[in-house]
């Protein structure tokens, strides 16, 4: 429901901008059936979403107030002009309050579309506007000669033009991102602890915060090479990629708990920066893989070496974080899996990672692997299975395992307490999220679904997917699984807590029409970077008011959820790094601020953070050399 009153309000609230132009240009002229008819519409329009507001009241104030604080007058404004306008006489004040109706009623519609600063703009331009009128119309009048009156008519139409046209350039002009922005400087939100600050120069370099040495653990190497290659999928078509050592997805990097990974990525894209993001792995800041934060992005030709302790064993995945919007797409992107330090080898196991990922646009070719259709296993019964789900794309994907009993083990790299038995399970995956599940192999087919694509598994390897089975419950994180003790909880003490809500606008960004997901009602780089000290307690609330999901990715820390929608988790503690907050939802989470650094906090929807869905966590005294903006070869989406 809430879908549909969300995008109904901002549906009228599109159309009555151009409604109130028509009422307020016909009340300024004289007074006609036109903005009678156009007037009428914009007090129905008020009406409408006075309602509507009310409505997502059942969400609450968070969801409604924004609508309501700006409704509200518009409606009282309306009504109030409706009444004059119903005066018999009077018609210099009716027109006046026809006109100055339609300014507010287009304020308060500015104010929903693109944002409190929008709606500011758009009251200045009001009052100007009506200013100059009322300066034009009180000027003397001399006798006009036949057929002038056109002409002034159509010099009047080309001046608005030209001034609508000058405004909508100045916007998207106004839009555009620096050419070289530091993360290091810019706003700021200490979240209501002690002023924390951050340095523009001096302090600890992130390119300092490179982890511990390895000492005597074993050394896992690899090598990425990035390079285009042509990928064939099962139907048959050919995908122009760019891969990781010419296969798409990369290759599996399989280490064990505690080991020192070393990977040396090599870019033999021509023209086109690289860097490797690590995703769910907490890492030392240096070797975080962002470019323009925590490295340049790898020029064509070039190397660079990463470093770190795979230190929690489970399901990782890694991508590129330079124009991750395209080159993710593009392919490339590969599956990262920690085993448990001392868990004997099983022989007879079948452990696989299931990657799903949409080639081509968000509407293109969505595959496991690069399978668009069914694949076959063969898995005897008896064997023990456990399937690594991972969602590469940035909208949620459902996974439906159905003919056998089965437990979710792990979510976004933590096992989950006490996992119950299920009989079949959906899972609804966000973007850049992972879950794990096992079962043991019955004496007849079991089948993972994905959307679309899927995979049968059978004791001969000759099943096919078969009639659909009925569809099991949903799993619901905040539930599933038994409690357990936690470092700390929603009644702990909190240094610093924020609240960052999401909401679309209809704008520009970066000099183009857009629409925007904003946080706090800005976007990149204006967005302030939420500040820390080392040690601190954080516990952040995400408020998604807008009509997508969101899921929102911390770098280098794992947040606990702590509820959702004022509701506490009851389950296995749910431990995240990419949390996918659908429309409507809030959730509170809190994190320990123990890996210092600068981290990226942005959706994983990878096309949402390059329309500015992005902000950054700071820590105290921490900078970076780094630049990133068009004027730079660093774009971090």
């Amino acid at each position: 429901m809430f879908l549909w009153v969300h995008y109904a309000d901002m549906v009228i609230a599109l159309v009555q901008l151009p409604v109130a132009v028509v009422a307020w240009w016909a009340a300024t002229g004289r007074p006609s059936r036109t903005s009678a008819v156009a007037f009428a519409m914009l007090l129905g329009a008020a009406v409408l979403r006075l309602a509507a507001g009310l409505v997502l009241l059942r969400w609450g104030w968070e969801f409604a107030g924004l609508r309501l604080v700006w409704v509200a007058p518009a409606l009282l404004a309306a009504a109030t002009a409706h009444l004059v306008w119903l005066r018999p006489t009077g018609r210099p004040g009716r027109a006046g309050a026809v006109a100055g109706a339609a300014g507010i009623v287009s304020v308060a519609a500015m104010a929903q579309l693109a944002g409190v600063g929008a709606a500011a703009v758009t009251g200045v331009a009001i009052v100007a506007a009506s200013a100059m009128t009322y300066a034009y119309r009180r000027l003397p009048r001399r006798p006009v000669p036949a057929g002038a009156g056109r002409w002034r008519a159509a010099v009047r139409a080309a001046v608005g033009v030209v001034a609508v046209t000058a405004a909508t350039l100045g916007l998207s002009m106004a839009s555009a991102l620096p050419a070289r922005s530091s993360m290091s400087g810019g706003a700021m939100d200490d979240g209501g602890g002690a002023v924390a600050g951050h340095q523009h120069s001096g302090g600890i370099s992130v390119t300092e915060l490179t982890g511990a040495d390895g000492g005597d653990a074993a050394v896992r190497r690899f090598t990425l090479t990035a390079q285009a290659a042509t990928v064939r999928l099962d139907s048959g078509a050919q995908v122009a990629a760019w891969t990781f050592n010419g296969v798409a997805p990369g290759p599996q990097l399989v280490v064990r708990q505690g080991d020192l990974v070393e990977v040396t990525l090599v870019n033999r894209l021509p023209g086109v920066g690289v860097t490797v993001h690590w995703h769910g792995v907490d890492v030392p800041n240096a070797m975080d893989g962002v470019a323009g934060v925590t490295q340049d992005a790898v020029a064509p030709g070039a190397t660079f070496v990463y470093r770190f302790r795979a230190s929690r064993a489970s399901t990782y995945w890694y991508h590129s974080h330079e124009m991750a919007s395209v080159q993710v797409r593009r392919g490339l992107f590969g599956a990262l899996v920690v085993l448990p330090r001392d868990a004997p080898a099983q022989q007879d196991a079948v452990d696989e990672t299931v990657l799903r990922h949409t080639w081509g646009d968000e509407d293109g070719v969505a595959t496991l692997g690069l399978a668009a259709g069914a694949q076959r296993r063969s898995v005897p019964a008896g064997r023990p299975v456990r399937l690594r789900l991972v969602n590469s794309d940035g909208k949620p994907a459902t996974f439906t395992v159905t003919g056998a009993p089965v437990r979710v083990v792990a979510i976004d790299g933590t096992d989950v307490h006490e996992p119950g038995v299920l009989p079949g399970v959906r899972i609804l995956v966000g973007g850049g999220a992972r879950y794990d599940v096992e079962f043991t192999m019955p004496d007849a087919p079991v089948t993972l679904r994905a959307d679309g694509p899927g995979i049968v598994y059978s004791p001969r390897g000759d099943a096919g997917p078969g009639r659909a089975a009925a569809e099991p419950a949903l799993l619901d994180p905040a539930r599933y699984g038994t409690p357990t003790a936690t470092p700390f909880a929603a009644g702990s003490h909190f240094d610093r807590r924020f609240v960052l809500r999401i909401d679309e606008r209809i704008g520009f960004y970066d000099g183009r029409p857009a629409v925007r997901y904003t946080l706090n009602d800005a976007s990149f780089p204006d967005v302030p970077m939420l500040m820390v000290t080392d040690g601190d307690l954080v516990e952040v609330a995400y408020v998604n008011r807008s009509g997508q999901h969101h899921p929102m990715h911390l770098h280098g820390h794992h947040m606990l959820v702590l509820s959702r929608d004022g509701r506490a988790t009851t389950g296995s503690p749910w431990w995240v790094d990419t949390l996918d907050i659908a429309p409507g939802e809030t959730f509170r989470v809190a994190f320990r601020a123990d890996n210092p650094g600068l981290w990226m906090d942005h959706c994983h929807d990878l096309e949402h953070a390059a329309n500015g869905m992005i902000l950054h966590l700071g820590y105290t005294g921490v900078t970076s050399p780094f630049l990133t903006g068009p004027g730079t070869a660093n774009h971090p989406e």
